[in-house]
């Protein structure tokens, strides 16, 4: 079976809610370095399947960050590397994925698992989705995997209790900035209206996001700060990093880096930021890009080193060490840059 829904409309979102209601066991996965609309959409169908008596598991490649402990169930996660996908007897839902490498390692291809009897749901608002699943609802107009979520669970008619109110609405609030970014939509303010008719407390949500910084948090952002470098036209990029021992001594997690190269975008003049994190034990750097309109895209420097996400916040990994990184993010996103410049508009 091949379901590759676009847009979805009521009809074939209720044809996913089906299948979910169908299968008895479901295991939910996300991508990578796991943030707010990952957690909120993850936790909200983990919530819906414990009502329903499922078997819900979920598994993560990465720690959720302390900032959203509050939320119900928030914890209950198996953290792995990798997983065998080899069981006809559960469905396989990824949420909030562009594509089957962010997260936790082991989906064989499509084709390759084509008569195994396994089923994959891939549920997403990322534009540059590969549409990896058996089923595949992904809506790029959505401004967060957690608000496709909230339109699947009501045209359903399933019951949104006030856990899962609370887990969407924060998935909505952290991929939309706090209901500021571009991607925030008049259908995105419906659906907020209806969470808080349901127990929302926005203040609560807010406090814990935005106002719960840790020491070490503070310090781990002080040493970013400090190394921020801008270049190219009118200073408009920016870029700064983070070594291994910079964790030790600032005494803060590694899921302490949510939030901070969307701190660079406020410097005046800055159009385009960029954040490397250094992970020396696997021999990699982490790659989170923002930019703003009327300049080169953030996924387009992405899509350049295999990474993925959106026009104005993308990511991706780069196997080599930090130094390189620093090197060779700045070159892509000079010819980015460039190419952009040159193009007819």
């Amino acid at each position: 079976m091949k379901i590759d829904i676009l847009s979805p409309s009521q009809e074939t979102m209720k044809r996913v809610t089906q299948i979910l209601a169908d299968a008895r066991t479901w295991r939910i996965f996300c991508h990578a370095k796991i943030d707010g609309d990952a957690i909120g959409s993850c936790l909200a169908l983990l919530c819906a399947g414990l009502r329903f008596g499922k078997r819900v598991f979920w598994v993560v490649s990465d720690p959720a960050p302390p900032s959203y402990m509050f939320l119900a169930h928030s914890s209950d996660y198996i953290v792995m590397d990798e997983f065998k996908f080899d069981n006809p007897d559960e469905l396989y839902v990824f949420l909030d994925s562009a594509n089957e490498n962010r997260g936790v390692r082991g989906l064989p291809s499509r084709l390759d698992r084509k008569g195994d009897g396994t089923l994959v749901i891939n549920i997403d608002h990322h534009g540059d989705n590969s549409m990896f699943g058996d089923v595949n609802c992904v809506d790029p107009s959505s401004s967060s995997t957690s608000e496709l979520m909230w339109r699947l669970l009501t045209n359903a008619g399933w019951t949104i209790d006030s856990d899962m109110a609370e887990s969407l609405y924060t998935g909505i609030f952290a991929d939309t900035g706090g209901f500021v970014f571009s991607n925030t939509t008049s259908m995105t303010h419906v659906a907020l209206a209806d969470l808080l008719s349901r127990g929302v407390k926005p203040a609560k949500i807010e406090a814990a996001l935005r106002k719960n910084r840790s020491l070490g948090c503070t310090r781990l952002w002080g040493i970013a700060c400090s190394r921020i470098v801008s270049w190219g036209p009118d200073e408009q990029f920016s870029m700064t990093w983070l070594f291994d021992d910079d964790f030790k001594n600032a005494a803060a997690l590694r899921s302490d880096t949510e939030g901070l190269v969307g701190q660079l975008m406020m410097i005046q003049n800055i159009r385009f930021a960029v954040l490397l994190t250094e992970y020396k034990d696997k021999g990699e750097v982490k790659v989170s890009l923002r930019s703003r309109d009327g300049t080169v895209s953030a996924v387009t420097v992405a899509h350049s080193f295999g990474g993925g996400g959106h026009e104005r916040a993308s990511g991706g990994t780069l196997k080599m060490p930090i130094e390189k990184a620093i090197s060779e993010i700045r070159e892509r996103l000079d010819k980015a840059y460039d190419e952009w410049n040159s193009a007819d508009r």
